[in-house]
């Protein structure tokens, strides 16, 4: 079944329904969402004279998730089918419309349970389901339902009792469910990043990042592919999708890649990864890092500088392999047709580099909250792309309009997720499951840290299949981080453990929704182009679990520990990447590349970790030293082996 934002994805058209009703009513609410985010950020209803519980316009947000899910997931039916899904859209926006109006008064006749608000409250909870399961997919409806479940059979298992009548009043009315933080957090802080994102792709900005990633890299050896990751790096810590991503920027890039010579796999696979971990990347990491200080309550730029290492390295591996494939298989830089000039591409969308200067000064130098920030960057975007053109667009009605109506079909399912994870938060605070998950998380791993890390990485992973990037993390941070916390684990790195093992999902199968993507794209295999991918990731894989013991790899040690520390890593990175491709001014023999990945993973490893992890680096390093020196002794030919060509670029 397609998810919404499949159906909605980039430069495609909206789908018909029937009579031809489906663009217009989507296009309607769609815009409303947005129009509601905007209008409480600017605090309209405040200047206009009202005075609203936070509740009240969170509650109208859900309510037009709700029915834009229902009218696009009625698209292509028979009528009586669409009618029926749209007739359901209507009961459930009518519902949080009606909750929205009396919630000053529902919130107090919420003690004395009247039957028809528990019947009100247990339609919008079901329907909320039904319309995760029908767009973002089974899992995060099947984990929500759990919690639920085990609510009613709480005194079976330990918990305290909750009565039927109150659990769907609670879990609707109250500030700790579904109208809570995550919901608040994807309407305040989400939905104009995921429009600050439309706008920057419609007037071009995609586009100027792609033009300008070739520009500097495009010369180098793989430089079509090194392009690729520096554009999709950039775009995808702005876009927050990583499917997105990958469709805005890989139509571009992997067909570049392969017409240079990468095979098919390979281009798709670096499409993927860079475009996965530009989430990853500050300062805006997919508008997660905005996020993830709002839930620690720590200023934006604690986030920024803890996740500045592990995101460099992420792409120094990326990097490495890509220049170490290009020298195997003995790919050039783009000729000088292909390549534009860098001088006149970097004067041509100049403009485009002022909302994001106005971004980073707002947080950095300010201090700004992030719901005001992006307000004022999205204001300079507006302003810069309506008096300067690029290549011809120039922001004008029409194109805010398609902004606006695209922000709103990609944000939907993700407010539909954070008030899915409001439900899982109402849950625990009622229950006090989260103490019992902790609990018996810590103790099936026996209290063993490592132990525990292990399970969480797995359990993230699976969570995280083909959720959106914010909502992954929201979800992860509400089950799984306080048992990481209550082993010892920094906060910091507990959540940000939870947000690397979330998004792997979109590259380790067999979901791999960016890899499944490029695949397509490509036109290779899904299995192959997702091994290539994980490969290419392999440091997301490992470093999560040395910054989850080691301040300095997330700079909070001393200087000099985070400076050694991020040295040893940067180096030993660089010789596992090398060893992955087993290339280095030659064919490198299965025993050296064993050699090389043991050394460099002991370089990896921070001192300051333990004794053996000094040792591990003294050795590490000397045993690199020694390889670099004497490699002309081990490596086998100058030439790539010729299995690396039998798959020919198409």
């Amino acid at each position: 079944m397609a998810t919404i934002a499949e159906r909605t994805a980039p430069r495609e058209e909206l789908p018909a329904g029937a009579g031809g009703k489906l663009p217009l009513l989507a296009a309607v609410l769609a815009a409303a969402l947005v129009a509601l985010s905007l209008a409480w950020l600017l605090e309209l209803p405040r200047l206009a004279g009202l005075t609203l519980f936070v509740e009240q316009p969170l509650a109208v947000a859900a309510g037009l998730s709700l029915a834009v899910a229902a009218v696009v997931l009625a698209s292509g039916t028979r009528p009586s089918v669409f009618w029926l899904a749209v007739a359901a859209g209507a009961v459930l926006l009518a519902i949080c419309l009606f909750i929205a109006w009396a919630y000053p008064w529902l919130s107090i006749r919420a003690a004395l349970r009247p039957t028809w608000l528990v019947a009100l409250s247990t339609v919008l909870v079901v329907g909320l389901l039904v319309c995760l399961w029908r767009t973002v997919g089974a899992m995060i409806a099947l984990v929500v339902a759990i919690f639920v479940g085990f609510v009613l059979v709480g005194p079976m298992i330990g918990m305290p009792s909750t009565a039927p009548s109150r659990l769907p009043i609670y879990l609707v009315l109250d500030p700790n469910g579904l109208l809570g933080l995550p919901l608040r957090v994807a309407v305040e802080i989400v939905i104009p990043f995921v429009l600050f994102g439309e706008l920057l792709r419609l007037t071009g900005g995609g586009d100027y990042l792609t033009g300008l990633a070739t520009a500097v890299f495009g010369r180098y050896r793989g430089g079509s592919a090194k392009a690729a990751v520096g554009a999709s790096a950039l775009f995808g810590s702005i876009s927050g999708n990583a499917v997105s991503n990958v469709v805005g920027t890989g139509i571009v890039t992997i067909p570049m890649m392969k017409r240079t010579g990468f095979r098919p796999a390979v281009a798709g696979a670096v499409e993927a990864a860079a475009s996965t971990g530009g989430q990853l990347l500050p300062p805006v990491m997919g508008s997660a890092a905005f996020v993830m200080a709002d839930y620690l309550r720590v200023p934006y730029t604690e986030v920024l500088i803890a996740a500045t290492v592990p995101a460099l390295l992420y792409f120094a591996a990326i990097f490495v392999q890509v220049d170490r494939i290009a020298a195997r298989d003995g790919i050039r830089g783009l000729s000088r047709e292909d390549l534009p000039p860098l001088g006149r591409t970097v004067l041509d969308g100049l403009h485009f580099l002022v909302p994001f200067v106005v971004l980073f000064v707002a947080f950095i130098a300010f201090d700004t909250r992030p719901q005001a920030a992006v307000l004022m960057a999205l204001a300079s975007l507006v302003v810069v792309s309506v008096l300067r053109s690029y290549e011809g667009r120039r922001l004008g009605p029409r194109m805010l309009v398609e902004a606006v109506v695209a922000t709103g079909l990609s944000a939907a399912p993700l407010v539909l997720v954070t008030a899915a994870a409001g439900l899982i938060i109402g849950v625990v605070s009622l229950t006090g499951l989260g103490f019992s998950l902790a609990g018996t998380a810590i103790a099936a791993s026996g209290g063993n840290a490592f132990l525990l890390l292990v399970f969480v990485a797995l359990v993230a992973i699976v969570f995280g299949m083909g959720m959106p990037t914010v909502a992954v993390y929201v979800v992860l941070a509400t089950v799984l981080a306080p048992a990481l916390v209550d082993v010892g684990i920094p906060e910091m790195q507990a959540h940000l453990f939870i947000l690397y093992f979330g998004m792997m999902s979109m590259l380790t199968p067999p979901v791999a929704l960016a890899s499944i993507t490029a695949a397509k794209i490509a036109g290779t295999d899904l299995w192959r182009t997702s091994f290539e991918a994980v490969k290419l990731a392999w440091v997301a894989y490992l470093i999560p679990f040395l910054f989850a013991f080691s301040p300095a790899l997330v700079l909070r040690g001393t200087p000099l520990e985070d400076a050694i520390a991020a040295a040893t890593a940067f180096v030993g990175t660089a010789a596992v990447s090398v060893a992955a491709v087993g290339h280095f001014g030659g064919h490198l023999s299965p025993l050296v590349r064993i050699a090389v990945v043991v050394l460099g993973l002991g370089l990896v490893l921070p001192a300051g970790l333990s004794s053996f992890a000094l040792f591990a680096n003294i050795l590490g390093g000397a045993g690199l030293a020694a390889l670099v020196l004497f490699r002309h002794r081990l490596v086998a030919a100058p030439d790539a082996p010729s299995t690396h060509k039998k798959e020919k670029a198409a």
